[in-house]
Order: C-alpha cells, then sequence, then structure tokens
C-alpha cells in the first residue's frame, strides 16, 4: 500500500514537470531563432535581438535608441526581456504600433564598430513604447 502511494505521488510530479521544464526553456532562449512567429510585439523584440546581437562582437549584444544603450550578456538575455518580458503583459504595450515599427527594425543597422557595436533602434513614434 505504501508502494502505490509512492508511486502516485511520482506520477503526478511528473504530470507538471514536463510543463514546467517546457515554460522554463521557452522563458531562458526566447523561443525561435527567427523574427517570423508570434505577435508583432514579440517580432519587433526577436528581430531586435537577431540585429543587436549581429552586430556587436563577441557573446554581447547592444541596442542603442538616442542617449540610451542597453547592454545584455547573451541573445537568449536579450529575448527574455524583449520578447518574453515586452510583450506578455497586455495592459503595456511595448510599442505604440508594432506591426508598423517592424519593418523599421529589419531596416535598422549597427553603429560603431567590435564590442562598440549596438543596434540603432527606431526613434520612429511607432517604436515608442506608448505613455
Amino acid at each position: 500500500m505504501m508502494r502505490a502511494a509512492s508511486q502516485r505521488g511520482r506520477s503526478g510530479c511528473a504530470a507538471w514537470v514536463g510543463p514546467a521544464l517546457v515554460a522554463l526553456m521557452a522563458l531562458a532562449c526566447g523561443g525561435s531563432g527567427d523574427s517570423g512567429g508570434g505577435s508583432p510585439c514579440q517580432q519587433v523584440g526577436a528581430e531586435a535581438c537577431n540585429k543587436a546581437c549581429a552586430c556587436t562582437d563577441g557573446p554581447g549584444c547592444k541596442i542603442t535608441s538616442g542617449a540610451l544603450t542597453i547592454t545584455v550578456s547573451s541573445e537568449a538575455g536579450c529575448r527574455a526581456i524583449l520578447v518574453t518580458s515586452a510583450c506578455s503583459d497586455p495592459s503595456m504595450p511595448s510599442y505604440n504600433d508594432a506591426a508598423a515599427c517592424l519593418p523599421l527594425v529589419q531596416a535598422a543597422t549597427c553603429t560603431g564598430t567590435g564590442t562598440e557595436a549596438a543596434l540603432a533602434f527606431p526613434t520612429d513614434p511607432v517604436c515608442e513604447t506608448p505613455p
């Protein structure tokens, strides 16, 4: 009888461990490597991370917007901020118009060189955070 109860406890644990690991991996990895899927907000964040990490030599990723520069240690960290966190709360929209912002991010270029390079994030009002 003791053994049956023990096995039930383990199967209950197994029922939530799989989904918890998948959720944790998605949070840590930030999803797929392309910007073709997800909401417009997620596409903007993914594209910004792809480009920012490609701009900078080494493992870091930098994004500059006006006088502000954001530095993240990895693409996964960038995606955790710009895709997972920024796009997860619908009550806090990340962009005035993410669908209109996406082509601007796709056309954005790198500034600087080497480890000082950064993605110049568009300053267009459609890419700004709503007040």
